[in-house]
């Protein structure tokens, strides 16, 4: 009678700690569990591109693995009912553990998506191979692995979020960007640039060039890079993901340097400094510290906003402010979540910022010249696309892409012309809308919804938007696109994609690079700068995917739009910048 009380404990699950003779793990459905998840995982990932496949592959997938393991620990597992509450909290530990060595919660949640499978399945598999050794034997290489598991994890430092929502790792003993530049190059400057009055042929005024389209022309160069593109120079720069404005012989971008943000002015051809302009300005998320938006040139003016929102006019051979704006403060403009991202856009006597408010001041215009307001219009918020300049029917208006949808509105006075509500939940909008002739617009987003083009037309005075087509297959999250002889180029999350801008079919999809494209227009080339670092030719052609010529240009996380001027290669990340000669480059 007594045995048989106590095989009845040991089926209940309540024999000691100390472990029960004859006890043995009932293990198949766990290793089933993990088995399972680990395939989703593994047989997934080398095809998930958008941020939503990302998110059902490393966090949904983990996420409900980890739910169906601790059924089983606590009800199927048939271990004593202490070692239950003692193994899932050594889990909990563990996990503790990971999350809370990252410098914060957030860093510390985005290691736990590698963290959290990887964990599992070892305290799984460590039981299933020392099954034949009785409990007693398991639990304790069990525990131990896990632990040492966990330890293993504190060894790396996630630095922020990669494009498609993935941590962005390293190891702790490796310096981070910050560390890089704890003693910063001099940048006292001091110096003047010598500007022509207006941006000429060959320059690069501002962001993705004179019309925003990532387009450029006038230039010819020689695809052959068996021998890779000379290195001009190369320099530390401090963290930022501003690109570059170049004109003439020189070249501005932002960049974060302590708790200061500069606007700074090298020589193209050289990189050395010739002046810097601070500003006590500094703003941290996971997605990167330091500045995001690209100076402008204009009539000898720099324009610029940093990432707190502080708007600068510049005299741009020297760096001296001509007048600022700090938009919260004097404008009482809400700090977006991820920081104020867009470029100003320029247009002689007016200035158009992009604030992402939602009171009547989506976007702010102000004279250039002296930086008084002009008009502020616009409701739509949490966007981090830059104010784009359209003629539409003969009607030049300034477009702005946020959650909303697209909005657009009359360049002199910001009265609102027409909108198109296509709403956006959980990622923002952040690429620029794509201008296709005089009456078309394509609006991009990233996650679920894709992309749409949109044919406007005016009649008499009422405006009326019509959508051409949808697609989901296309879904640009960060990532500006470029038209080419009626096709787009550009990236459904990280992988490079061509459609025909008529039908929005797909018609070919290439690498997955991340990063930023420009066109080549003369050659019928795109050039890509992966997120990597790294730079390649594709040919611009809708019939193949077709990769000519590549090089390593950078290394980390880079996410700054190249520049090509004056046969030169510009690039740079959060930690340094590059010029490269292109071979054989000639002006047309």
């Amino acid at each position: 009678m007594k045995n048989g009380q106590d095989q009845l404990n040991i089926s209940r699950g309540s024999g000691k700690s100390s472990g029960i003779p004859g006890m043995r793990v009932r293990i198949w459905p766990a290793v089933l569990i993990v088995v399972v998840a680990g395939a989703l995982i593994l047989g997934v990932s080398p095809f998930a591109s958008t941020i939503i496949h990302n998110v059902l592959v490393f966090m949904v997938t983990p996420f409900v693995a980890m739910i169906l393991l601790t059924v089983w620990w606590l009800r199927a597992s048939r271990t004593p009912r202490r070692d239950r509450l003692i193994g899932l909290a050594l889990f909990v530990a563990a996990l503790l553990l990971v999350l809370l060595t990252q410098r914060s919660l957030m860093n510390g949640a985005l290691l736990l998506m590698y963290a959290l499978p990887a964990l599992s399945a070892i305290a799984v598999l460590a039981m299933a191979v020392t099954l034949p050794f009785g409990w007693r034997i398991q639990r304790w290489f069990a525990a131990a692995t896990m632990l040492l598991a966990a330890g293993a994890f504190t060894l790396f430092r996630v630095n922020g979020l990669g494009g498609t929502f993935l941590p962005v790792m390293s190891f702790r003993w490796e310096p981070i960007s910050e560390e890089l530049l704890s003693e910063p190059p001099q940048l006292a400057g001091g110096g003047t640039a010598l500007l022509p009055a207006e941006a000429g042929a060959g320059d690069w005024p501002g962001f993705r060039g004179p019309s925003r389209d990532g387009r450029v022309t006038g230039i010819t160069f020689s695809p052959d890079w068996s021998t890779p593109p000379r290195q001009l120079w190369r320099r530390r720069v401090g963290i930022g993901w501003s690109s570059f404005a170049v004109v003439g012989e020189y070249v501005f971008t932002q960049e974060q340097h302590g708790e200061s943000e500069l606007v700074t002015c090298y020589r193209a051809a050289t990189g050395e400094n010739v002046w810097v302009n601070r500003v006590d300005a500094f703003h941290e998320d996971p997605m990167g510290s330091g500045p995001r938006a690209t100076p402008v040139f204009n009539r000898g003016r720099l324009y610029t906003q940093g990432a707190t929102g502080v708007l600068q006019c510049l005299d741009a051979a020297t760096g001296t402010t001509i007048w600022r704006k700090d938009l919260k403060t004097e404008m009482g403009v809400k700090m977006p979540n991820w920081g104020f991202s867009a470029t100003p856009l320029v247009m002689d006597e007016l200035i158009v910022v992009g604030a992402g408010d939602s009171k009547e001041k989506s976007l702010i215009a102000f004279q250039s010249a002296t930086g008084e307001i002009v008009w502020s219009a616009g409701d739509a918020a949490n966007g981090y696309s830059s104010p784009h300049l359209a003629d539409i029917a003969g009607f030049p208006q300034v477009l702005i892409l946020s959650d909303f949808g697209l909005k657009s509105f009359d360049l002199e006075t910001g009265d609102p012309l027409w909108e198109h509500m296509w709403k956006l939940s959980g990622n923002p909008r952040c690429v620029q809308p794509l201008v296709v002739g005089s009456d078309l617009v394509m609006m991009g987003s990233a996650g679920t919804l894709g992309s749409r083009l949109l044919r406007i037309q005016r009649r008499s005075d009422t405006w009326e938007v019509r959508e051409e087509w949808t697609t989901r297959r296309f879904r640009p999250y960060f990532n500006d696109s470029v038209l080419h002889k009626g096709y787009c180029y550009g990236f459904d999350g990280d992988r490079l994609l061509c459609i025909n801008i008529k039908t929005g079919d797909r018609l070919w999809e290439g690498k997955r690079y991340g990063g930023q494209v420009l066109l080549v227009a003369d050659i019928d080339m795109l050039l890509v700068l992966s997120e990597k670092g790294v730079v390649t030719l594709v040919e611009a052609t809708p019939t193949r995917f077709n990769e000519v010529a590549s090089f390593q240009a950078l290394t980390g996380k880079t996410w700054n739009h190249p520049v090509v001027a004056h046969g030169k290669l510009f690039v740079r990340n959060a930690d340094e910048a590059a010029c490269f000669a292109l071979p054989e480059a000639q002006s047309l």
